[in-house]
């Protein structure tokens, strides 16, 4: 019997052994995604995944190939610049990518655009600079940036330390059930 309580004191000796808890790093918020109706703008999407994912480590954008709370879709309109969201709730909705945008502004870029209000930030209007990409449009078609600048990346991992995904995104209204 002594035997047998050493074996299992040693067993639960190595079960427990390894890191700290406290020094593991949390677990990154998932933002579940489809890009089932992205059609040409799947790639963009990916690649804005991507960076988003590397710029707020504390975030994870992960593709799903069945319907996500978490949707786009490429569509046409006369005028071809119309690319936008409608949230859901922090990382929940759609986000509407025009193809005509496309042909004016780096698909990535807008992509990245579009996510970053997804992920609770505001357009910043006329006069922002091609560094901030929520400025948008507003910067002109010459700029390319598709990277947030730090203060952008600072400012969802701020919004995602004190949120959950799904919660109310201020000037978003309040998420739908469904």
């Amino acid at each position: 019997m002594n035997r047998m309580a050493t074996a299992v004191c040693a067993g639960a000796v190595v079960v427990g052994a390894g890191a700290p808890a406290h020094s593991a790093e949390p677990e990154p918020e998932v933002i579940p995604i489809d890009l089932l109706l992205a059609g040409s703008y799947t790639d963009p999407v990916r690649d804005a995944m991507s960076i988003w994912n590397k710029a707020v480590p504390g975030i994870r954008f992960v593709e799903q190939d069945t319907p996500a709370a978490l949707r786009v879709k490429e569509y046409t309109t006369a005028n071809g610049t119309a690319s936008h969201s409608f949230l859901n709730g922090l990382g929940r909705g759609w986000v509407y990518l025009e193809t005509g945008d496309a042909r004016k502004y780096k698909p990535s870029r807008i992509a990245v655009h579009e996510l970053g209000h997804v992920l609770s930030l505001g357009d910043l209007g006329p006069g922002s600079v091609c560094s901030k990409v929520m400025s948008g449009a507003w910067a002109g078609p010459e700029c390319a940036n598709d990277q947030p600048d730090p203060e952008e990346a600072a400012e969802v991992a701020a919004f995602f330390a004190a949120h959950d995904v799904g919660d109310p995104v201020p000037g978003w209204g309040t998420p739908s059930e469904g």
